[in-house]
């Protein structure tokens, strides 16, 4: 099969009709002005992602960590011994990350999340602080699941969960940069901007410029937990080769650097192989690239799973080697911006 060229490999950008894409009303973001930059760590390169995205933070005044920033998981996780004056008695809880199969044990505590480097909109230091379910977590071990399990240490993770559209039992809540005390007060608009010069948090007319291709999300509707309701996973598929576009959601899961395809008709496991042409679709935006290719918003593998729940793709985190990744939590939009 004939190799992309490395140049031309992923950078195809189309907005299209097919799937009624749409954008916010003129002026949604003029009103608002409030908002923080947080800078990622380590300066990573956009261009060839080998390392998840980190922000540092701490959690009830405790150690100050680098976190993954997780749009693939909702929750704060947090080893137990970071976190200062857990409280007794305090609910036992539980998460898996089903890529990976580890389970993590421990207890849920509501307790303050801060972003002690961020800087708000006119540059100052102004550290930014959300208080949230966190899981302080005791224990952990691999359960031999999940198309990453070979690489499942059994070491307990410092992780910012912040995506949507995951379930029922992990409302927005749970989520720090969807509850930011400026957010709860009305006078910043809930949603964040993964990007080149690091995390911003809250959507302002100064941030969101340039021209983004958003999708209108479906409403998850009633929360079980909380005031503001969850967006389901945003429509999308993909194409293997030359054969048929399977079409159904879509997951930029930053929490990746692997992509994972399920449709039914194709293998339940295993990898897809090196060379293999693949576009993938979410909402009217397209991007290509064969596997392997070194591009760079080509994963570092393509696994095959189990189409437990229909046609689903999950991009993992090079989906954004050529983009930067919006998500508007009040207005229900998935927005991506070529870069």
């Amino acid at each position: 099969m004939k190799k992309l060229l490395p140049a031309l490999a992923a950078i195809a950008l189309v907005a299209g009709c097919g799937s009624g894409t749409t954008t916010p009303a003129a002026g949604t973001y003029s009103s608002f002005t409030q908002g923080y930059t947080v800078p990622w760590v380590g300066s990573p390169d956009f261009a060839n992602l080998r390392r998840t995205l980190k922000v540092d933070v701490s959690v009830n005044g405790g150690t100050v960590s680098p976190f993954t920033v997780d749009t693939g998981s909702v929750g704060v996780v947090v080893p137990a011994a970071e976190v200062p004056n857990i409280p007794a008695g305090a609910p036992a809880g539980e998460l898996t990350y089903s890529s990976s199969g580890l389970q993590l044990s421990g207890v849920w505590v509501t307790m303050p999340v801060r972003f002690p480097r961020a800087v708000d909109a006119a540059g100052a230091s102004a550290p930014a602080e959300a208080t949230v379910p966190v899981l302080a977590v005791t224990s952990s071990k691999c359960l031999g699941d999940g198309v990453n399990s070979h690489g499942c240490t059994g070491g307990i993770p410092h992780m910012l969960g912040v995506g949507f559209g995951r379930g029922p039992n992990r409302s927005p809540m749970y989520n720090p940069l969807l509850n930011l005390t400026a957010m709860a007060n009305g006078t910043m608009r809930r949603g964040y901007i993964i990007g080149r010069g690091g995390l911003s948090l809250g959507l302002t007319r100064a941030n969101v410029t340039g021209a983004w291709i958003m999708q209108q999300l479906t409403s998850a509707g009633a929360p079980a937990e909380g005031t503001h309701n969850d967006w389901l996973t945003p429509t999308g598929g993909f194409q293997l080769g030359s054969g048929p576009t399977h079409s159904g959601k879509v997951l930029i899961d930053t929490g990746l650097l692997d992509m994972i395809v399920e449709a039914d008709g194709l293998p339940s496991s295993g990898i897809v192989p090196a060379g293999t042409a693949l576009t993938i679709n979410v909402g009217d935006l397209h991007y290509s690239f064969a596997v392997g290719d070194g591009g760079a918003q080509t994963p570092i593998g393509v696994h095959h799973a189990r189409a437990a729940n229909g046609t689903f793709v999950n991009t993992g985190l090079r989906a954004l080697g050529r983009y930067d990744l919006l998500y508007d939590a009040d207005g229900g939009f998935l927005g991506l911006r070529a870069e």
